[in-house]
C-alpha cells in the first residue's frame, strides 16, 4: 500500500454501485420476512470489488457499506455487511490470483471457524444484539414447534425444535459459533459460483478506466498537454487482444486543427483516448507536462455517446460540474456559444441527443482548454446546427487558442481543418481517403430543398395505411414544474410499403415521436394505433381504426438513436438472436450480418468490442431478423464512415423495394433519397407540410394536411 495511488474514478464507481447492492441485499434480509436468502447475494458485489480492483478499493467499499447499513437497519445489518466484505474479500482474491476449488476448500476450512468464532465475539460483547439474536432464533424455533405440535407423526419433531430453543437459550455461544460455521461455509461456495459467472461475462469488459489520464510513466507535475509527439505508438486493450494501433508517429501544435478520419473500427476513438493521456501500449508519447483530463487548462474530451458525461440535473449545473466553487464561468455565454441559448434551467433529461452534444462541447469549454478533442461531435446534429458547430470549433485555434482534433467521418467537416490524420486499420496512412471532397465543395451543407425535390425512391406501389396517429400530444415529466412538452396535435398516416423521411431541428420531438410509432411510449391525448392487412378506407370514419401499437410491442421495429442502449447480450450472435425471437438460428444470424456489410465470422465476437458504426449495424440486423412490420430507424446513419453508411442505404432501399416500411429520422437528407418517397418536419413538436414531396402517393392522401 505504500506509495499506492488514490483510488482511480472507476474504482470509486466500483465501490458506490457494488457496495449499494450488498447494502440492499442485507437491508432486504433484514427487514423483509422470509427474504433472508437474499444475504446469500450480499458478499458477490463486494467480491467483484476483490476481484477487479486493488484491496484499498475493497477497504474503503466495507467502511462505505457498513456505515449505511447501520444507518439504514442498524446493528445487526451492520455486522453482517462486516461478514460478507470478509467473505467476499476471500472469495475475490482467489478469483483474481486464478486459484481453483482446492484454494477455496482450504479456505473455507480456516475462515469458517474463525469468521464463526468473531460472530460469537461481537454477540459477547454486544450484549442488546445478543439477547436480540437468540430471542428471534428461539421464537422461530417455538413457533415451527407449535405449528407442527397436534400432527401425530410431528410431534416429536416439535419436542426436538422445543429442546433445542432451550439449549440455544443456555448455551447460545456454542451454537451461533455452529451457525457461523456452516453459513459462511454456505455463502463462500455460493459467492465463489455466482461469481464466476459474473466475471466470465464481464470478462471482456475492462476493469479499468479506459481514459485515465497520464501513465505511470508520467514524472511531471504541471498540466501543459501541448505540443504532443508520438512515436512508434501502439496500444491493445489487453494482452491477449490483437492490437487497436500500430506504429503511430504523429505532433500536434497548438493552436492547431486537426481532422482524424477513418472507417469505423480503424482506431479513431483508441487514438483519441491516447492523445487525452491514455499510456499507449508500445512507443511514447511526448509532451511538455500532463496532459489533464478535465482539469482547467488541460485537455478536454467530448466523446460519442455526450450523455454519459453529463452528470448535472440542470444544463447550467452540468456546465460547471466538478469545477471549483470559485470558478469564473459565464454559463449563459458559454449556452449561447453553442447553441442552446436561454436553456440553463432545462432538465439535461429532457435535451435533444443533439442538445446534449451541445451541452458537452459547453462544458469543455468551460476548463479553458489547451487542446480540445471532439469524437463525432456533430453526428446527432441538425445540418443548421452542424454548420454551427462547425464553425465554433474552426474558429476556436485562432479565437481562444485552443487547439482543435476533430475525429469526422463527413468530408466537409475534414476539410475545413488545418491537416487531416488518416487512419485504416490502427495505421496512419499518408494518402487523404476517396471520399474527402474538394475543400471548396461543402457537401454536407448542401440545401435541403434541393435534396427534397429528388425525393422519389423507387419501389413497389405504396398501399393503404399501416399505423395512424390522431392528434397525438406528449409530454415529459406531466405535472411537475419541469414539463416539456414534446409534441402537439401531431397526425400522421404511414402507409404500406413507403419511405417516410421524418426531420426537424434538435429537441423538435423527432426521437419521442419515434418511440410513440413503436409502441414504447403511449400518448398523453390522441391514439396510435396499427393496422392489420385488412385496414381500408371508409367514407365516413377515415380509416379502420385498428388497435393501439402498445399492444403490439415489436411489431414495429425501433432503432434506438444510441445503438448500444439496445445491445444486451455478450456476444453479436446471442444478440440478433434475442431480437429476432425463437425462430433466428445460426444459418440467419449469418445471413443477416451480411446484409449489413458485416462478416459472419462477427457473429463469435464480443458486443463490447465493437466500434459505433458496428453497433449501429448489428441493432439494424437483429431488426432484421425479427421482420417487423414496420421499421422506424432513429438517425441510422449516426457514426458511419461514408462507405458503410452507403451500404447501409443501399440496404434499406433493397428492403423497401421488398415491401418494407420504413420511417426514418435523420439530418442526412441528401443520404437518403433512395429510400424515402416523402418527408415531413417536426417544429417544436408540431408536424409541418413539406412542400416537396413525390407525387406518386397512395389514393386519398392529402400531401398538405400533415
Amino acid at each position: 500500500m505504500k506509495n499506492s495511488p488514490p483510488l482511480r474514478p472507476m474504482e470509486f464507481a466500483s465501490v458506490a454501485i457494488f457496495g449499494g447492492l450488498t447494502v440492499a441485499a442485507v437491508v432486504i434480509a433484514s427487514v423483509i420476512p422470509l427474504a433472508q436468502a437474499a444475504g446469500l447475494l450480499a458478499p458477490v458485489p463486494l467480491a467483484l470489488i476483490a476481484a477487479r480492483t486493488r484491496p484499498r478499493a475493497l477497504l474503503t467499499a466495507t467502511v462505505a457499506t457498513t456505515a449505511v447499513a447501520f444507518a439504514m437497519a442498524g446493528t445487526g445489518a451492520m455486522a453482517t455487511v462486516l461478514g460478507s466484505a470478509l467473505i467476499g474479500g476471500i472469495v475475490g482474491d482467489l478469483k483474481r490470483r486464478r486459484r481453483g476449488l482446492g484454494a477455496l476448500g482450504l479456505a473455507t476450512l480456516v475462515a469458517s471457524p474463525l469468521l464463526g468464532g468473531v460472530s460469537v465475539l461481537i454477540l459477547w460483547v454486544l450484549v442488546p444484539l445478543r439477547e436480540l439474536t437468540i430471542e428471534a432464533m428461539t421464537n422461530s424455533l417455538h413457533g415451527v414447534a407449535k405449528w407442527l405440535r397436534g400432527w401425530g407423526p410431528t410431534d416429536a419433531v416439535a419436542d426436538a425444535l422445543d429442546s433445542m430453543s432451550r439449549s440455544i437459550a443456555g448455551h447460545w455461544w456454542a451454537w451461533i459459533w455452529i451457525s457461523g460455521t456452516v453459513g459462511t461455509a454456505i455463502s463462500l461456495l455460493a459467492a465463489w459460483w455466482i461469481l464466476g459467472g459474473v466475471i466470465a461475462r464481464l470478462r471482456d469488459v475492462p476493469s479499468e478506466d479506459t481514459l485515465t489520464s497520464d501513465g505511470p510513466a508520467s514524472t511531471a507535475t504541471e498540466v501543459a498537454p501541448l505540443p504532443i509527439v508520438a512515436e512508434r505508438v501502439g496500444f491493445a486493450y489487453n494482452p491477449d487482444a490483437k492490437p487497436v494501433l500500430h506504429d503511430i508517429d504523429l505532433r500536434i501544435e497548438p493552436s492547431e486543427f486537426v481532422a482524424v478520419v477513418g472507417a469505423n473500427g480503424s482506431g479513431k476513438s483508441t487514438l483519441a483516448k491516447i492523445l487525452a493521456g491514455r499510456a499507449p501500449t508500445t512507443g511514447v508519447v511526448h509532451r511538455p507536462g500532463l496532459a489533464g483530463l478535465g482539469v482547467h487548462g488541460g485537455t478536454a474530451l467530448v466523446l460519442q455517446r455526450p450523455e454519459i458525461q453529463m452528470l448535472g440535473s440542470r444544463v447550467a449545473d452540468d456546465v460547471v460540474w466538478g469545477l471549483p466553487p470559485d470558478a469564473d464561468v459565464d454559463v449563459e455565454a458559454l449556452l449561447a456559444e453553442v447553441g442552446l441559448t436561454g436553456l440553463g434551467d432545462r432538465e439535461t433529461t429532457d435535451l435533444s441527443g443533439g442538445q446534449q452534444q451541445r451541452l458537452a462541447i459547453a462544458a469543455a469549454l468551460a476548463r479553458d482548454p489547451q487542446l480540445l478533442i471532439a469524437d463525432e461531435v456533430t453526428s446527432m446534429v441538425d445540418p443548421e446546427g452542424r454548420g454551427q458547430l462547425l464553425h465554433l470549433l474552426a474558429t476556436l485555434p485562432a479565437r481562444r487558442g485552443i487547439a482543435v482534433v476533430l475525429i469526422t467521418h463527413r468530408g466537409s467537416e475534414a476539410a475545413a481543418a488545418d491537416r487531416v490524420i488518416h487512419l485504416e486499420a490502427g495505421r496512419v496512412v499518408p494518402h487523404p481517403p476517396h471520399w474527402m471532397p474538394d475543400p471548396h465543395l461543402d457537401l454536407d451543407h448542401a440545401s435541403p430543398t434541393a435534396s427534397s425535390t429528388s425525393l422519389a425512391a423507387p419501389g413497389p406501389h405504396i398501399g393503404g395505411p399501416l399505423l395512424v396517429l390522431d392528434h397525438v400530444e406528449y409530454a415529459h415529466l406531466p405535472g411537475s414544474p419541469w414539463e416539456v412538452v414534446a409534441l402537439t396535435d401531431v397526425t400522421l398516416t404511414v402507409y404500406r410499403g413507403e419511405g417516410l423521411l421524418i426531420v426537424g431541428g434538435n429537441g423538435s420531438g423527432k426521437t419521442t415521436l419515434a418511440w410513440i410509432m413503436a409502441g414504447l411510449l403511449s400518448p398523453r391525448t390522441g391514439t396510435c394505433h396499427l393496422l392489420d392487412a385488412a385496414g381500408k378506407s371508409t367514407p365516413a370514419a377515415g380509416y379502420d381504426a385498428g388497435e393501439p401499437v402498445t399492444e403490439h410491442v415489436g411489431a414495429v421495429g425501433l432503432g434506438f438513436q444510441h445503438a448500444r442502449l439496445q445491445l444486451q447480450k455478450v456476444t453479436v450472435a446471442d444478440e440478433i438472436m434475442a431480437a429476432g425471437g425463437e425462430k433466428v438460428g445460426t444459418a440467419e444470424v449469418a445471413r443477416v450480418l451480411e446484409l449489413v456489410g458485416l462478416p459472419r465470422q462477427m457473429a463469435a465476437g464480443k458486443v463490447d468490442s465493437l466500434s459505433g458504426g458496428q453497433m449501429r449495424r448489428v441493432v439494424l440486423a437483429g431488426l432484421i431478423a425479427r421482420n417487423p412490420d414496420m421499421l422506424v430507424l432513429d438517425e441510422p446513419l449516426a457514426g458511419l464512415d461514408p462507405l458503410a453508411r452507403e451500404e447501409i442505404v443501399a440496404l434499406l432501399a433493397r428492403l423497401r423495394a421488398e415491401g418494407m416500411t420504413i420511417v426514418i429520422i435523420s439530418h442526412d437528407f441528401e443520404s437518403l433519397d433512395s429510400v424515402c418517397t416523402r418527408r415531413v418536419r417536426l417544429v417544436d413538436g408540431q408536424l409541418l407540410p413539406d412542400t416537396h414531396q413525390n407525387v406518386d402517393q397512395p389514393s386519398g392522401w392529402d400531401g398538405g394536411a400533415l
